[in-house]
């Protein structure tokens, strides 16, 4: 019978992790998420790799969602991200973010 949902088994974990389009370049710094929800606050953060269109960052902020705009600095230039994906790793979050 055929089914529309796999089991993870049934597939290699390169076809499930890999995703990206993009080669990713590991990258060290520091990262600051600009919020204005509804006030502005600052989230620092540690840049942990980047693409030609976007970047993946740790830090301490649960509470993004996907699809959210948000102003981040990045080696003293601000830019305009979209948060891509968020997941919990260990006592942090990572999230992945689309430069707009």
């Amino acid at each position: 019978m055929f089914s529309f949902f796999k089991s993870n088994r049934e597939q290699s974990p390169a076809a499930v992790d890999e995703r990206r389009q993009e080669v990713r370049i590991a990258a060290q710094g520091e990262v600051v998420l600009i919020l204005e929800t509804p006030k502005i606050f600052e989230v620092p953060g540690r840049l942990l790799d980047r693409s030609a269109s976007g970047f993946r960052a740790s830090h301490m902020y649960p509470a993004l969602t996907s699809g959210q705009l948000i102003r981040c600095r990045l080696e003293g230039v601000e830019v305009l991200a979209r948060v891509v994906w968020n997941r919990i790793v260990e006592e942090e979050v990572e999230s992945g973010f689309l430069i707009v």
